[in-house]
Order: C-alpha cells, then sequence, then structure tokens
C-alpha cells in the first residue's frame, strides 16, 4: 500500500525536499503552497498523515488554522508540524491542538522519512485492528497496547496519541500517582509542559464524558499529579 502524505509548505524549495525524499520512499505526496487549496484537496481525500508549516505565506497562523480543520473532521489522522517558529508557545500550541509531534526546521531528511513511518505505523495500528466490543456489563477500561485502543465498558474511545500514553500509565496502576514529570516523559513528544499535560487530561476526561456522563476515573492529586481510580 502506497501511504498517501500531504505537505503545506509556503517555501517552495523546502517543500520539493520533502516531496522528493518521501517520494523516493515510496509514499504518495501532495504538496500545497497554501492552506486553502491543501483543505479543499483534503475534503477530496483524505492524506494518511499531513506534515504542516506554521506560517503560509501571508497567513501568520495558517498551519495552526488548518491543523482544527483538520482536528474537526479528521481526528484520527497523524498531523505533523515542521516549522521555524519554534518558540515554547508555539510548541504548546500545536501540542494542545492535537498534532502528533512538533520538530524544528532545519529538519534531516533521513530523520523525517523515520518520523514519518513511525507515525504511519502507529496510525495503522489504531484503525485497522478490528477490536471485539465486549458488553457494557463486563468491563469498565480496556486498553490494548498493541492496538493502542481504548474501550470505556464497549465503547471505543477515540484518543489521540498522547492522549493514550497518559491514560496507560495512570491506568497500569490503579490507584498510583503519577507526578507531571511522568507524564510528561511518557508522552514520547520531543516538548511537553505541566500545563500541557493538564489540557492533556481535560481532553481524555471529557472524550469519557461523552460515553458517560458519570466518568470521574482521573483524580487530580494537587501539585501532585494525576491517579487513575476507575
Amino acid at each position: 500500500m502506497s501511504y498517501h502524505i500531504a505537505i503545506v509548505e509556503d517555501d517552495r524549495d523546502i517543500l520539493d525536499n520533502y516531496a522528493d525524499v518521501l517520494a523516493d520512499k515510496g509514499y504518495r505526496v501532495s504538496p500545497f503552497t497554501n492552506a486553502e487549496d491543501a483543505w479543499n484537496a483534503f475534503n477530496q481525500e483524505t492524506p494518511d498523515l499531513a506534515i504542516l508549516d506554521i506560517q503560509l505565506k501571508n497567513q501568520p497562523d495558517g498551519g495552526f488554522d488548518l491543523h482544527r480543520k483538520i482536528n474537526t473532521l479528521f481526528p484520527e489522522k497523524p498531523t505533523l508540524f515542521i516549522s521555524g517558529r519554534d518558540s515554547e508557545m508555539d510548541k504548546i500550541t500545536g501540542l494542545k491542538l492535537g498534532a502528533w509531534d512538533f520538530m524544528s526546521k532545519p529538519v534531516g531528511l533521513d530523520y523525517l522519512t523515520e518520523r514519518v513511518r513511525s507515525l504511519i505505523q502507529i496510525s495503522e495500528s489504531r484503525t485497522n485492528n478490528t477490536v471485539e466490543v465486549i458488553p457494557y456489563s463486563q468491563i469498565g477500561l480496556r486498553i490494548s497496547e498493541e492496538q493502542m485502543t481504548v474501550h470505556w465498558f464497549g465503547n471505543r474511545v477515540d484518543l489521540t496519541l498522547t492522549e493514550f500514553y497518559i491514560l496507560n500509565l495512570l491506568a497500569s496502576q490503579r490507584g498510583r500517582v503519577r507526578s507531571y514529570d511522568e507524564l510528561k516523559g511518557i508522552t514520547r513528544q520531543r516538548y511537553v509542559e505541566a500545563n500541557t499535560v493538564t489540557g492533556h487530561i481535560r481532553r481524555i476526561r471529557r472524550k469519557f464524558q461523552k460515553i458517560d456522563l458519570k466518568f470521574k476515573g482521573i483524580k487530580n492529586v494537587h501539585g501532585v499529579g494525576y491517579r487513575w481510580q476507575g
């Protein structure tokens, strides 16, 4: 299978470099220099992974705006920011929007292809496996590390990659408090702050509450971290 990679980058030379190296690895690549063309194309055919720059020509936050649209309609699709804007706030914003990773320019092309391969592999492991739906009365939380899926009373909870890692750590030992440092480390992302972890926890809770309005499985321990008490 030839995976489809979309790249949105306003610097034509950089765009061509990314596109050429990924095409050489067998990917089908759709390059775009602006968010509007990319979004129109996404609505015709959803890519398996999107690589986004933040600043796109006359749109200082064009990549962020495009990501919000992508995440609204295709939340399961992996996204990767590659940008020369690598301030703390930009990184936090990208991760809060649900990006799977954030890389700072310049990026080595070998590393880029390996990161793309890894993200595609993780995405496929989460979406292409058939998961048995267990009756509500038989189970509360079920996590499959192999398939990277989460079920709550038989209902699938669609988490981002970072949210999955955080929940998996919390639930691995019921009642044990996991510190902010532990939770930051488990995300496998390159840049995470304590307030970012708090944001991820908030979104995890909301996703469980869409299934179970009474969900209170994640408890905050003030000044320390969180624990699973489901």
